[in-house]
């Protein structure tokens, strides 16, 4: 490797590790990391445009750096590594960059295999969207921010528009298995989605951005970099921010954001560094918390099991007769849908300090703290007539009665999800002339309120007693009905500490074998007056614990190319919802009780194998995987059970191929594509079928070019059919959703160093393809549909400062 390469690699290198490590310790890793250089052609390098699995020893998830062996591989749009022990997709910076700008994180990796979004009616954006990953659902696996894991504390699942705007992410890097044991996270389980945070760089300067697009969009940002401060021991601070409005595709449902982030890098000594992290984000939107899409109808008459349902034959007084695929919120203060009655906002923020230390003779150590936030006030309309209150004295002889309002008063509620999380990761690293050894643990602590509390919207939010109560004869526990204007109120939460281990052992320079073993253990509580569906007061608690083998090997039998195979086992803790019943009495608790001590955390066990190729003017990745799942949690169907009663049944098999290739016929020029096949089953004595919501198939193709100031980009992406909702087991299954596709172009042209110009449009070919259903009590008739947003348009402005 030339002096020139190699000073560019550690460049690279030192921009990409997002938690900023210092310059000699990206040297190490690098050199590590692309220990094949030696037999290598110029263009092996340690890309910053890119991120993937590498053997970072800083790293608590070896995806902070990315190995390419050609000029091809590092351009792409979509990558994986060539250190890499299991099939992955890294997202370049330079694809971030030139993406629709609204676009949440799930949208980013949207183009990667295996990956279909649901959740964009309202354009590109500006609604939360959910991200499946090879069948598996939100939940189903991991999210982390500068590797560390974020979720919700009700379930590991995710907002994708509540925390990290596009502005404060780097890269993002899609693992589809669990990782190694090093790879922490509250769902260890479907896969890893893995983001890193903007990069603090060594040179000043920034930019200011404006955007405008249709539906009256407008998006202002900024980014500041200081560059190295030579009177602080060199150290850089980035700031970036930006503030989003817009009316959105859908009817009556506005969306307005801001985000603020920050992060400081300082050198301590020629041995540490410090890095601070803080971002914060404010979002408001108005979204049906009711609904779950627009009505059809058929007239009233169902519809035969197994016919394709479509919304061509919508009734005319559906909320898609009138108002087509675009309906969100109607106009109308007299009904639950007025828009102004249904208001959901959030505020986050995500904050950590990380230190980073060498400690000689091949020791390091890695230090970070944590705490992120959630508020999210929901106010939504709702369905069912208005209690104002009782009469009676509550005796045998007099019992209450209701008193009912006006059949026409609206009904609505206040809906509250508020917690805080606390946590601390440690990691120590030792480096020797035959391979490495980490050893870590990690700590967190979440605190959870919730509520949900009726009230009447026409009378000015006074209080409306619609839920049930304890009448005087009961034997079950129910609120007294000065409460019955509570559905639910409640404190929550979690525990939980991960012990782990691992080797990877080099024999030879070419070939890393990394075994491995975490030790997981998770506690939720859940007290309060009032729990959810069953209404009863709770104070109870559930522990699991289980210890989690790891195996990966990655063999580069030339410096371009390398087979990789992984063994896993992962684990997912039974939710919150474990803890409901949907009834009070007395019987009811007992089974839930009984249930809960019994329920085991759904685990599964994965095998994969794969390659990847980096040619001089092709690069190539193909994998294979099976994953078996055990312990499904589902409804307890039995005989007598409580509704919402939770027990493990039956199993899940996961199988399937992907591959994704990139091309460079003239220089500036990258052409790409991918496929998937993605079987789901779920596997039990009377069902072997496709899961819900689990596309069969997937693909993506485009290009991108980036030349003399000129970018262009064009992708696809294909989400082959699916099911809506599970099979029954009997009979012609209902709810196919047609596979569907979209696409994305975008253009721009630097006038100057200083000014660039450029436009996107989503959704190029305009198609209204039913991406999602809400099914009804009856096929067909009060089913409710989601769509792709129409195409839109978006034009930007960006300034050099």
């Amino acid at each position: 490797m030339t002096k020139l390469h190699f000073r560019a690699a550690l460049l690279a290198a030192s921009s990409l590790l997002t938690v900023a490590i210092p310059v000699h310790a990206a040297e190490t890793a690098a050199d590590t990391a692309t220990s094949a250089d030696a037999a290598a052609s110029d263009d092996q390098s340690t890309t910053a445009n890119q991120a993937g699995q590498a053997n970072d020893k800083q790293s608590l998830t070896s995806s902070d750096i990315i190995v390419t062996g050609s000029h091809t591989a590092e351009v792409a749009p979509v990558t994986a590594s060539l250190t890499t022990t299991q099939p992955q997709a890294a997202v370049s910076r330079e694809f971030i960059d030139n993406a629709n700008a609204a676009s949440d994180f799930n949208e980013l990796i949207a183009i990667t295999p295996s990956v279909s979004i649901s959740g964009t009616a309202n354009g590109a954006g500006f609604g939360e969207t959910k991200a499946t990953i090879r069948g598996f659902q939100d939940g189903d696996y991991n999210v982390t921010y500068d590797s560390i894991p974020f979720a919700d504390t009700n379930n590991p699942t995710h907002h994708s528009t509540a925390f990290f705007p596009s502005t404060t992410i780097e890269t993002v890097v899609v693992d589809r298995g669990p990782g190694n044991a090093s790879q922490l996270g509250q769902a260890t389980y479907g896969g890893n989605i893995n983001m890193y945070s903007r990069a603090a760089k060594d040179e000043r300067g920034g930019q200011v951005e404006a955007l405008l697009g249709n539906w009256n969009t407008f998006i202002g940002r900024f980014e500041l970099q200081s560059g190295k401060i030579a009177s602080l021991g060199d150290a850089k601070l980035v700031v970036t921010g930006q503030f989003l409005r817009s009316d959105g595709a859908l009817t009556n449902s506005p969306v307005n954001s801001k985000n603020l982030y920050a992060k400081l890098v300082v050198p301590i000594g020629t041995a540490n560094t410090l890095t601070v992290m803080s971002t914060w984000n404010r979002n408001f939107y108005y979204q049906s918390d009711v609904n779950k899409g627009a009505t059809c109808g058929t007239g009233g008459t169902a519809l035969a099991a197994g016919t394709q349902l479509s919304a061509d034959a919508c009734t005319a007084a559906s909320n898609i007769g009138m108002y087509g695929g675009n309906y969100g919120l109607g106009n109308d203060p007299t009904k639950q849908d007025y828009w102004l009655y249904n208001r959901t906002d959030k505020t986050t923020d995500f904050s950590y300090v990380r230190l980073q230390s060498e400690l000689g003779s091949g020791l390091s150590m890695d230090n970070r703290a944590y705490m992120y936030g959630y508020t999210n006030n929901t106010l939504s309309g709702n369905t069912g007539q208005t209690v104002t209150g009782f009469s009676g004295s509550g005796t045998s002889a007099s019992p209450y009665v209701a008193t009912k309002g006006p059949v026409s008063d609206v009904l609505g509620y206040h809906k509250l999800n508020k917690y805080r999380v606390l946590g601390y990761i440690g990691q120590l690293n030792y480096e020797f002339s035959m391979g490495k050894v980490r050893l870590g643990g990690w700590y967190e602590k979440a605190d959870t309120d919730r509520h949900l509390i009726d009230f009447d919207w026409t009378t000015g939010r006074a209080p409306a007693y619609i839920e049930k109560f304890a009448p005087v004869t009961a034997t079950a526990t129910l609120p007294d009905i000065s409460l019955a204007n509570i559905a639910y109120l409640q404190h929550s939460t979690w525990n939980q500490y991960q012990l782990f281990g691992e080797f990877e052992f080099r024999p030879v320079d070419n070939l890393s074998i990394t075994p491995g073993v975490k030790y997981v253990h998770f506690t939720r509580t859940i007290d309060g007056p009032v729990n959810q569906k069953s209404r009863t007061p709770i104070d109870t608690r559930g522990t699991w614990a289980k210890t989690l083998p790891f195996a990966t090997i990655n063999w580069q039998p030339v410096s371009n190319w390398s087979f990789y195979a992984q063994y896993a086992q992962g684990m997912y803790v039974p939710d919150l919802s474990s803890f409901y019943t949907a009834s009070g009495t007395a019987t009811d608790q007992a089974v839930q009780t009984q249930n809960l001590s019994l329920l085991q955390p759904q685990t599964s066990t994965n095998y994969q194998v794969g390659t990847v190729w980096h040619g001089s003017k092709v690069s190539v990745d193909v994998d294979a995987y099976m994953i078996d799942v055990n312990n499904k949690i589902a409804s307890d169907t039995s005989v007598g059970a409580p509704a919402n009663a939770l027990v493990n049944i039956g199993r899940v098999k996961y199988k399937g191929a992907e591959g994704q290739v990139s091309y460079m016929p003239v220089r500036g020029l990258t052409l790409f594509g991918n496929a998937s096949y993605n079987y789901a089953h779920t596997r039990s004595a009377s069902v072997d079928a496709q899961t819900a919501k689990a596309p069969f198939s997937t693909a993506a193709a485009g290009f991108f070019y980036n030349r003399d100031g000129l970018r262009i980009s064009f992708s696809q992406k294909y989400t082959g059919p699916q099911y809506a909702t599970e099979y029954a087991g009997s009979g012609p299954r209902s709810y196919r959703i047609r596979p569907y596709s979209t696409g994305e172009f975008a253009i721009s042209q630097e006038i100057s160093e200083r000014f660039r110009i450029g436009a996107t449009v989503s959704n190029l070919f305009n198609s209204r393809a039913i991406t999602a259903i809400s099914n009804g009590k009856t096929y067909g008739v009060d089913d409710q549909f989601s769509f792709l947003p129409p195409r839109s348009f978006m034009v930007d402005a960006r300034v050099k400062i």
